[in-house]
Parts: structure tokens; C-alpha cells; sequence
């Protein structure tokens, strides 16, 4: 399948990946619908307890609409975001043009970026992936651990004792 995107034209290539996304994006949107409209009967419901989804919420209360599109920026979160939008109902008036965009920017990523890393990674052999990978495991815990340590500086100390 790789091969055949590789082999078309961009437009093309950006014209599949989009809808690849668009049917990602709404079935996720959908199924948080769903979610939203039985949790507790659905063996779905345990999603809403994930610290992704919990992501996904901080990131839709701080901007709205604009996380739907946003959320394509993004590794790992994307798909809770869209799932958070039908949980939380959003209107489709705004969801459709704002995943549009979002995977109008995805598609635009995967057909340039991503498949030139994806090719490389095949002729390649694979051989760099794993460092490459554990490079990346080690910043985000770099940068995971410092943002939690300035939280920690930033709240105010907690006496054990009454006045």
C-alpha cells in the first residue's frame, strides 16, 4: 500500500491521506458520541478515565473548537480530542469544517514529511528506529520531569498544622 501512495502524484497522495483522516477523526468522533450517549453500558466507557482523554479535555476546555484542528499537531492525543468533541456534543456546524482543516494539516504532514521518513526507515532496513526512538523517550521524560518539578516549585507549601 506504501508503494502505491509513494507512486502518486501529490495531490493525489494529500487527497487519500485526508481521507484517511476524515474517516479516523469522525469514527472517533462518532464513537465518543456514542460513549456520551450510553457510557455506562459501553465497554468504551473506561476511555474517559485515561490521562489521554483527561489531555484531550484540558486541551479542548483551553481552546475550544480550535482543538479539533489543532489536535493533528499532535502524536497521541489527536484521537482523544475527537472523541472528547462527541462526548462533549459539539455541534457538527463546527466540527466538520474544524476536522477538515485538521486533516487537511495532517495529510499535508504525512504526504511530504512523513512518508519521505517512512521511506527512508524502508530502505534503510529499520536500523535507526529504535534510537531514534529512545532518543525521543528520553527528552519527553526530560521534559516531562522538569515541567513537574516547576509545578511543584510554583504551588504553595502545605502546613500539617492547624492555627
Amino acid at each position: 500500500m506504501i508503494d502505491r501512495l509513494l507512486e502518486l502524484p501529490l495531490g493525489w497522495g494529500l487527497l487519500a491521506f485526508w481521507c484517511i483522516a476524515m474517516l479516523r477523526a469522525n469514527g472517533s468522533y462518532w464513537l465518543g458520541r456514542g460513549i456520551a450517549a450510553g457510557t455506562s453500558l459501553s465497554r468504551f466507557s473506561h476511555l474517559l478515565d485515561s490521562p489521554l482523554y483527561r489531555r484531550a479535555q484540558v486541551m479542548a476546555e483551553r481552546w475550544g473548537v480550535l482543538a479539533v484542528p489543532l489536535s493533528f499537531l499532535t502524536v497521541g492525543v489527536q484521537t482523544f480530542v475527537q472523541i472528547s468533541a462527541g462526548v462533549a456534543r459539539m455541534p457538527l456546524r463546527r466540527y466538520l469544517p474544524a476536522v477538515a482543516v485538521g486533516c487537511a494539516i495532517w495529510a499535508l504532514i504525512y504526504a511530504t514529511i512523513g512518508m519521505a521518513v517512512i521511506l527512508a526507515w524502508l530502505k534503510s532496513g529499520g536500523h535507526w528506529l529504535v534510537p531514534v526512538l529512545l532518543l525521543a523517550a528520553i527528552v519527553t521524560l526530560m521534559v516531562r520531569r522538569r515541567a513537574s518539578s516547576a509545578s511543584r516549585r510554583q504551588e504553595p507549601a502545605v502546613s500539617g498544622t492547624a492555627p
